[in-house]
Order: C-alpha cells, then structure tokens, then sequence
C-alpha cells in the first residue's frame, strides 16, 4: 500500500531554503576527502608503486560518494529543502531511490577497503579470518541496502507516485529494517576502529609514535558517532518527514558517508603528519627512530609484504646509484645508512 504523503514541517515560513544547511558541511568534507585520497595515492605510487585493493576500492568508494552527493544537490535544486514547495514526484522520486542505493554502496564499499588496508598488516589466521568475515558482512549489507531501496513498492514508481495496484512493505517492518541496518553498521565501524590496538601496543615504537598510529586509525571513530546520531533520528523523526527531517537526515547520511572515506586514508598518511608534525616542533626529532629505513610495518607479526617491495627498492637504488655516498659526503647526510633513510624519508608507510 502506498504511503500518505507527509504532513508539512513545522517552525519554518513558507518559502524558507534549508539547502544550505546539508550541502555545505559535506561538500566541504567531501573536499577534504578528495585531497586526503589524492595524497594517499601519490605516497602510494612514490618512490616505488605499491597500490593495492584496498586502494582501487577507496578510489571506487569515492566516486561513488561524488555521485551521491550531486544527486543530493539536483535533489536540492528540485525544493527537496525548500518548505511548503511540493516537488514534482516524477523527477524527485528517482533521484531519492538513486540517492539511497549510492549510499548504501559508498558507504559498505569504504569499509571494505578499510578492512583490505587492515589485511596488510598481519598475516596471522584469526585477524585475517575477522577481517574476512567483515568484509563478507559488508557485502551482504550492501547487497540486502540495495534491494529493500528497489523492492519497497512494485512497482518502485509507487514510492513516488499513487498507484492503486502498487504492493509496498509496511512502514514498521521498512522502519525494523532501518534499526537492524543502523546495528550492523555501528558494529563494524566500532570494529574496524579498535581491531588495530590489538598490534599498535606490541609495537617497538617510541610512544609518541604509538599514539600518533592510534590516534589515525582510530579516527573512523568519528564515523560511528555519526551512525549514532542517525539511528536517533530514524527512531524519534523518521516518520514525521518534511523539510526539516530531510535536511537534518541528509547532513547526517552525508556526514556519516564523507567522513567514512576522509578516515579510511588518513592512517596511510602516518609518515607524512610524522615529518609535518615534527616540522612544526610537536614532536622531538629521534635519530634511532626517525631517521630509521623501517617503519612500524616492521616489527609487526610476520612482517608486511609493503615493507620487503620497499626494501628491495632501497637494493636497486644503492646498485644504481654507487656514487651516491660519495656525493653525500659533500653534504651534511654522511655514513652507511644515509641512502636508505633518503628514501625512506620519500614512501609513507
């Protein structure tokens, strides 16, 4: 059975323009997003290649995401924001049925690639079975997000569009789906936040360096605060609709979505924020730690294959370039390790 369209919000004069409010927050996280991917690809591509999965999926993540957001603006620019202005159903309702399952896919795709990123760095059986069966949980939430969004009404233009003869899945049992859904996805953004403390406190590390590890790939933290806040919107506002819920739903659905793939590369950028930081004086420059060829990849069980291509390049170079301890010795970077901390100085681990 088709649903009653919702009442009008109320607190709002008629004509009153609420699509600031959701756009500009995520658009300007989703900026942020862009240049964080961005600078994770090029320290992933420099001084030797070294991309993987996890990285193809974020890149799919975030195109995914930029699709959802420019369907959010032409939603906008419909009157999905404006009170007491009907949009044409026609035209809005396809957009909120593309906007819901793009959704649901940049945001499972972005934790899949999280949980790609963990698989580097430990080979042992239980974290890489964990991590799978994360990996097969979000595939399932996508594949279930993606058909209640396309099987709520047969035929789906009678989400949009009275239709007499249309069969549609009871609000109550839509709204169950939602508390489930919303469950499933603060559980897996509270474990992919807290799988990595069970290494990051075994690291030989100075501990400046532990917390700066932790503190970066613990920022998906963020992410479940987010899922939090709209599990409470779905159970308090979910079924008053109007301009307002929209707006307040879609800042949250956005916020939840960007910062998802803003977190998921900022742990690739710990050798980066280390020199920066260190640059600014928040941190105190180590020689033994520093200025070491290895990164905390290193001392961790069973080692990572990141770390063997990189120490294979570190060979090439030294064989390519035999002058090169002669040239530093001009300089101020003299002794047998110089060659390999310059180039460790150019990777991120």
């Amino acid at each position: 059975m088709a649903a009653h369209p919702p009442a009008p919000d109320q607190g709002y004069h008629v004509g009153e323009r609420l699509d600031a409010r959701p756009l500009a927050p995520v658009g300007t996280l989703l900026g942020i997003a862009c240049v964080t991917t961005g600078s994770r690809i090029y320290w992933r591509v420099r001084p030797v290649r070294r991309i993987g999965a996890d990285d193809y999926t974020l890149l799919f993540a975030l195109a995914l995401t930029i699709a959802w957001y420019g369907i959010d603006v032409a939603m906008y620019d419909d009157g999905r924001g404006l009170e007491g202005f009907t949009p044409d159903p026609w035209t809005m309702g396809p957009l909120v049925v593309a906007d819901g399952v793009l959704w649901v896919w940049a945001l499972n795709v972005t934790r899949i690639s999280v949980a790609l990123l963990l698989l580097r760095l430990k080979d042992a059986l239980p974290w890489r079975l964990a991590l799978w069966t994360v990996i097969g949980v979000q595939v399932c939430m996508l594949i279930v997000g993606t058909t209640m969004h396309l099987v709520m009404c047969q035929p789906i233009s009678a989400r949009w569009a009275p239709t007499p003869s249309a069969v549609c899945i009871f609000a109550p049992y839509f709204t169950t789906y939602g508390y489930i859904y919303s469950g499933f996805t603060i559980a897996s953004d509270f474990i992919l936040s807290l799988l990595p403390v069970t290494f990051i406190r075994t690291l030989r590390r100075p501990l400046h360096e532990r917390v700066l590890i932790g503190c970066l790939m613990a920022a998906g933290m963020a992410a479940t605060g987010i899922a939090v806040a709209r599990l409470v919107l779905i159970m308090g506002y979910l079924s008053k609709g109007g301009p307002r819920v929209n707006v307040e739903q879609d800042m949250l659905w956005g916020l939840e979505l960007t910062i998802g793939v803003l977190t998921a590369s900022i742990p690739t950028l710990k050798a980066p924020v280390h020199r920066l930081l260190l640059s600014w004086g928040v941190l105190r420059s180590n020689a033994a730690s520093d200025l070491s060829s290895e990164s905390f990849l290193d001392h961790m069980p069973n080692g990572s294959h990141v770390t063997r291509q990189i120490r294979q390049w570190d060979e090439v170079v030294r064989e390519l370039a035999p002058g090169i301890q002669a040239e530093a010795g001009n300089g101020v970077g003299k002794g047998p390790g110089w060659g390999a901390g310059r180039w460790e100085a150019g990777r991120a681990t």
